[in-house]
């Protein structure tokens, strides 16, 4: 295997960085801290970039295939096997689903640097124009946010996730977890149904 022509510092940072993508699923280009709209590099993705075929190829031995989409600069997991799949709450599903809403609206008027910021307030009222969502209390809401954060979904830049006012990232890897067509699909489907339950996301 190539992870095997590698030194030992590299093969040990290669398998921590496999066992951060199952739990996290998505590595990313640039993150954010804490109380800071500025991103900075992201140092695993570069690792990750460069030992790309290596980590791939160890991946594939176990069933995951690694996957890397320059344009939106993200590299995370899927699998060969169904039952892999996280599957999302309802709440989770269409926290996932208007965010990824104003991901697209936002991201015309972003930054140069395209970076998308929206607060939980904005994600409710998103919802609640499209009448696709029953409000939900602060725990559940907080659950569902921390989850989307977990998965590396969003980040959140300043307030708690119960507060509407809080501020958070869009990260690009909402591209990778509902893809474009599979949002056409749910917009038509809310008029006759407002479902959108048992969300996946790819892992």
């Amino acid at each position: 295997m190539r992870i095997d022509q590698e030194g030992a510092e590299t093969r040990e940072k290669i398998r921590k960085l496999c066992h951060k993508l199952f739990d996290e699923n998505y590595i990313l280009e640039f993150v954010f801290a804490p109380n800071d709209t500025l991103r900075k590099a992201n140092p695993d993705y570069t690792f990750l970039s460069l030992h790309f075929d290596c980590a791939a190829e160890l991946l594939e031995q176990c069933g995951w295939k690694l996957n890397q989409d320059d344009r939106a600069g993200v590299i995370y997991l899927t699998s060969f096997y169904p039952s892999t799949k996280v599957t999302l709450t309802k709440t989770e599903s269409y926290y996932l689903f208007g965010l990824r809403l104003l991901y697209d609206e936002k991201k015309m008027r972003a930054s140069a640097s395209g970076e998308v910021f929206a607060t939980v307030r904005e994600l409710l009222e998103k919802l609640s124009t499209l009448d696709a969502l029953d409000p939900v209390g602060r725990q559940e809401r907080e659950r569902a946010l921390r989850t989307l954060q977990n998965k590396n979904i969003i980040t959140r830049i300043t307030g708690k996730l119960t507060e509407p006012n809080a501020q958070l990232a869009i990260m690009p890897s909402i591209l990778c977890a509902i893809s474009a067509p599979k949002v056409k699909r749910l917009l038509e489907s809310l008029p006759r149904e407002q479902t959108v339950t048992g969300e996946e996301v790819p892992g």
